[in-house]
């Protein structure tokens, strides 16, 4: 059974990088950007905003690998608010409008260093011919002493030149 398994998932990543929707070569830019607020019985208790660009470059047809920077602030009511800064490396597979990749995340909080592990997978809807929105769900798993871990639902928007 294993090996069939093995043999129907090389067959089916040949065939799709025969239909390659992005070339080697193909570079592309985007991010995402979000504001939250999270109450409890009513009560404003903190409020999140995110700014988190990236860029990629395809090395193989349908594969890239991605650089990404993230800035993340958390205000809790009343007091001040702590920021963290990540800078992210990973990679991606592509299969028509759909992808799913990971990358290992090093952030920076106050003096608290930590790094995670990210998995993600995503949908892809195009806006125009090289705009796309990016629908996408992500796996977050903390590492070493980092414990933290979550799921979460995003929306931003990627280019492809």
């Amino acid at each position: 059974m294993k090996r069939m398994l093995m043999i129907l998932t090389l067959t089916a990543l040949t065939i799709s990088l025969s239909f390659a929707q992005f070339t080697e070569g193909t570079k592309s830019a985007g991010g995402t950007a979000g504001w939250s607020s999270i109450t409890f019985d009513g009560d404003a208790v903190a409020t999140i905003l995110t700014i988190a660009p990236s860029v990629g470059y395809f090395v193989i047809d349908n594969v890239g690998v991605n650089v990404g920077l993230a800035m993340v602030t958390v205000t809790l009511d009343g007091g001040d608010g702590v920021t963290s800064t990540a800078f992210g490396l990973g990679a991606k597979y592509y299969m028509n409008n759909m992808y799913a990749g990971g990358s290992y995340n090093s952030s920076k909080a106050d003096a608290d260093a930590m790094a995670t592990l990210l998995i993600e997978a995503g949908y892809l809807y195009g806006l125009s011919d090289n705009v796309l929105l990016d629908a996408g769900f992500d796996y977050t798993m903390g590492m070493g002493d980092n414990k933290a871990g979550g799921m979460s639902l995003g929306v931003g928007v990627v280019t492809f030149f």
